[in-house]
Order: structure tokens, then C-alpha cells, then sequence
């Protein structure tokens, strides 16, 4: 790693599309919106893997769409004809720069590309990058099981908690029980 470049010389976001009227969204393509997935349609707007960015309403927003999918005109995409980098990489080089907090737009929330451009990141040579993604991937997901685990711990706490109560309100419980 070198120096930090600007996003603008690493990759460019695309506009996502208008679904056609006529879609009746029948398929088996994710639509994504800004929040992320939320019907299915027949065709693709971008490549495979992609990286849909929200651009309007639930704006920096980041979804990995690993098979490709229709990006909706309330997001940006990124795919392989619009970068160089690992695709997966700059998934992760983006999440650095939280844009989902704040917007360039008054009337209505919104992302401006033009300052995404201006974000500076550490450019790493490609089998780097590579190296990096596959890392993140690997610690996230553990990360990630480690945190459902113990969600449902909790959940089983609070079951527990509840049918503890239950049972000591209702008399299942002796009160001599209680006492010690």
C-alpha cells in the first residue's frame, strides 16, 4: 500500500433502472431498493457478483448481491465493468466510510456520488485485496455466528424469565421454594 486514493479513480457507480410498467416482477432476479432486496423480476441490470449502494431514502446502505440482481433507480451499483479492484474488497473498503450518516441532499435524504468520489482509501495491490476480502469474509462470519448465538441464549433467557413468572404467579411454585 502506497498512498490513499481517491474512490473516484477506482471505481465509478452506476445508476440504477426504472422497472419497466409492463414487469409484473415475476422471476427469480432480486430488485434491490435502498434497503436492500424487496421483489424479484426476470432480467439483471448488473453484473455478477455486485455491489448496490443506496442512493435515495435508506442512502449508503450496502448490499452484496453475490448473483448479480436489478439494482432500482434508488441506487447506485458496482460491478465488474465498473472497477478494477476486487469486487468484494471495495464491498469492504466502503463500509469504512459510513454513508449512511449524513446527506448531501436537503429536500430528500440522498447519497451524492460526487462526494463518494472524494473518499480516499488505501489502494492494496489485487492479490492483497484478495487476501483482505477472504479474511473479512472468514472473521465476519464467525463474528456473526458468535453474535446468533448468543441472541438465541437470550432468547431462551427470556422464555425462561417468562414461564418463571408464570409459574411462581400461578402457584406452581411452592412458596417454600421461594424462601430459600
Amino acid at each position: 500500500m502506497n498512498e490513499a486514493v481517491r474512490l473516484k479513480f477506482i471505481c465509478h457507480l452506476g445508476y440504477g433502472d426504472s422497472l419497466p410498467k409492463e414487469d409484473d416482477l415475476v422471476g427469480n432476479i432480486p430488485v434491490f431498493g435502498s434497503n436492500g432486496p424487496y421483489a424479484t423480476t426476470s432480467e439483471k441490470n448488473t453484473g455478477v457478483p455486485s455491489i448496490v449502494v443506496g442512493r435515495k431514502g435508506s442512502y449508503g446502505k450496502l448490499n452484496w448481491a453475490q448473483e448479480g440482481c436489478f439494482a432500482s433507480d434508488t441506487t447506485f451499483f458496482i460491478d465488474e465493468k465498473l472497477t478494477n479492484a476486487s469486487l468484494r474488497w471495495l464491498y469492504w473498503a466502503l463500509q469504512t466510510f459510513k454513508l449512511d450518516e449524513g446527506s448531501q441532499e436537503a429536500a430528500v435524504p440522498g447519497l451524492n456520488r460526487e462526494s463518494v468520489y472524494e473518499q480516499r482509501v488505501m489502494l492494496p495491490v489485487d492479490e492483497h485485496q484478495q487476501i483482505i476480502a477472504d479474511f473479512l469474509d472468514r472473521e465476519t462470519e464467525r463474528i456473526d455466528s458468535l453474535v446468533a448465538e448468543k441472541e438465541r441464549s437470550i432468547e431462551l433467557l427470556k422464555e425462561r424469565r417468562a414461564a418463571l413468572i408464570t409459574a411462581a404467579v400461578t402457584g406452581q411454585i411452592p412458596v417454600e421454594e421461594m424462601t430459600t
